[in-house]
C-alpha cells in the first residue's frame, strides 16, 4: 500500500517524468518541496513529520507545543502501530517532562551479541596466547546473532522503558532482555501515558526465560565447544508487522525518494529529533575522564586479530610517538568497557599542515574542542584548524592507555580566545 500511495502522488509522477541524467542538485529542492506537501497532506504517509496529519492530530490533543521527535518515528510510517502495546501512534504520544511532545519509536534487539563480543575478549585475554586469532572473531561475527531471543523490531519508546523498568525492578542480569511478546503480557496500556509494570507478571515472565538465558550464558562462555544451537529460545517475528518500518532501512517506497534526497534532508526536513535539553559541550574539559584499563599482558595478539588494527600496528614503526601528546606506540593503545583492545592512529587534520599522525585520543580531544567553539559562533568552513597543535599540546595531561586529561584553566581559556577570534 505504502509503494502505490508513493508512486501515484504528485511526488512519484514529477519524479517518473524527469529524465535519468537530471542531476540530483538540480532536482533535490523540487523534491524536497513536494515531498513536504505530501506527507503534510498524507498523500505519502511512508514518512512522518511535525506537519503530517498524525501530527496535526497530536497538537490537537496536547496543545501548541514543541515536538521532541526521533528519527525512527519520521522514518516509519503515519498508520504504523506498535507490535508490543498495540497503540497507533496518535494514542502513543503523550507530553514529558518539559512540556514538549514525545513522539519516539525505538527499536529493540536482544543483547546477546555483544554479550558473546564480551565474553570472547575476556577468554582471550584470561588465555594470555600469543597468537593472533582472527579465525576465532570471524566465528564470534557470524555466530552473534545466533544467540539472540528475537529480531529487532521498532517499538513506542514506552514499550522500550517497561522492559528496563521491569530488569531493575525484579534486579534481574542487564545482560538479559524481554521480547515483545514478553513485554505486551507485563504491560498496563493506556493511550498518551507511559506504560506501567505489572511486576508479578513480569516476573513470571522471568522466570519462564530464566532457564533459557542461563542456558545461553553457558553456551556464550564455551563457545568454542558449540556446535549449533536450536530454536527454544527464539521468538518469531509476528509477520502481520513488518520488524523495522524505518525509512532508513531500505524498504519498497525508499527508491523514488532517494533518488533525489539524502536521509539526513529528509529526516532534518521533516522533524529530526529535537533537543529540549541544552548540551553541554563543556563536558571534555570539565568532567575528568575515568583512568583506563590496564593492558592484559597479550595485548598485541589481541589488537592483531583484527585485520584492520593488525595493518596499523604493523606498520607504525617501535619508537614511534604521538606529536602531541608524545606518548609512545604501547602507550596509546586501550581497552574499551567491552574488553576490546584497540590501537588507533590518524591522519593529523589537514589545516595543520602536517604530514604526520596522532593517536586517536588526541584527534578525539581536538575535535570536542572545535565543536564547543562552534556552539558559540556557528559552523566553520573548516572546524579543524581552530586550534594549533601547539595550543592542544598546552592543555593535555596525558595518560597511558586512557582519554586526555585536560588542564580545565587552561582548556577554558583557549576555548575563549578561539571564540573571540572566529566570533
Amino acid at each position: 500500500m505504502w509503494s502505490d500511495k508513493l508512486f501515484f502522488s504528485r511526488l512519484g509522477i514529477w519524479s517518473r517524468k524527469q529524465s535519468h541524467n537530471v542531476r540530483r542538485e538540480e532536482g533535490a529542492n523540487v523534491a524536497l518541496s513536494l515531498l513536504l506537501e505530501c506527507v503534510g497532506t498524507g498523500e505519502i504517509s511512508c514518512l512522518d513529520g511535525q506537519a503530517s496529519p498524525v501530527a496535526k492530530q497530536m497538537l490537537e490533543k496536547h496543545g501548541s507545543r514543541p515536538f521532541e521527535m526521533n528519527t525512527n518515528w519520521v522514518g516509519s510510517p503515519q498508520e504504523w502501530i506498535c507490535p508490543c502495546c498495540r497503540r497507533p501512534k496518535f494514542e502513543i504520544s503523550r507530553v514529558g517532562n518539559r512540556g514538549q511532545i514525545l513522539a519516539k519509536n525505538v527499536i529493540h534487539h536482544d543483547h546477546m551479541g555483544d554479550v558473546l563480543h564480551e565474553a570472547f575478549h575476556a577468554a582471550f585475554a584470561e588465555a594470555n596466547t600469543e597468537l593472533e586469532q582472527m579465525d576465532g572473531l570471524r566465528l564470534i561475527e557470524r555466530m552473534s546473532e545466533a544467540f539472540a531471543a528475537y529480531e529487532p523490531v521498532l517499538v513506542c519508546e514506552d514499550c522500550n522503558n517497561a522492559d528496563t523498568a521491569a530488569k531493575a525492578a525484579l534486579e534481574i542480569p542487564r545482560e538479559f532482555s524481554f521480547s515483545v511478546g514478553q513485554i505486551s503480557r507485563f504491560i498496563d496500556v493506556a493511550a498518551h501515558r507511559s506504560h506501567r509494570v505489572l511486576e508479578e507478571r513480569a516476573r513470571v515472565e522471568w522466570e519462564a526465560a530464566k532457564a533459557a538465558f542461563v542456558l545461553r550464558m553457558r553456551i556464550i562462555k564455551a563457545v568454542a565447544k558449540a556446535a549449533a544451537t536450536d530454536c527454544h529460545w527464539y521468538e518469531p517475528h509476528d509477520r502481520q508487522f513488518e520488524p523495522v518500518p524505518v525509512y532508513s532501512h531500505g524498504g519498497r517506497h525508499s527508491e523514488i525518494i532517494s533518488r533525489w534526497l539524502s536521509w539526513e534532508t529528509l529526516s532534518d526536513a521533516l522533524g529530526m529529533q529535537t533537543r529540549i535539553a541544552p548540551r553541554d559541550m563543556s563536558r571534555w574539559r570539565t568532567v575528568r575522564p575515568k583512568p583506563g584499563r590496564q593492558l592484559p599482558p597479550n595485548f598485541v595478539a589481541m589488537l592483531r586479530s583484527v585485520d584492520y588494527m593488525a595493518e596499523k600496528w604493523d606498520a607504525t614503526p617501535s619508537d614511534w610517538c604521538c606529536p602531541i601528546c608524545s606518548r609512545g606506540k604501547a602507550e596509546i593503545v586501550y581497552v574499551s568497557d567491552k574488553g576490546k583492545v584497540h590501537f588507533s592512529i590518524v591522519d593529523a587534520p589537514r589545516a595543520w599542515q602536517l604530514e604526520v599522525r596522532i593517536c586517536h585520543h588526541c584527534d578525539k580531544l581536538q575535535k570536542r574542542l572545535g565543536w564547543e567553539v562552534e556552539e558559540f559562533v556557528g559552523d566553520f568552513d573548516d572546524s579543524e584548524r581552530i586550534a594549533s597543535p601547539t595550543a592542544l599540546s598546552a592543555i593535555l595531561l596525558p595518560r597511558a592507555h586512557s582519554d586526555h586529561a585536560v588542564r580545565p584553566d587552561e582548556a577554558k581559556a583557549l576555548v575563549g580566545r578561539l571564540v573571540e577570534a572566529y566570533g
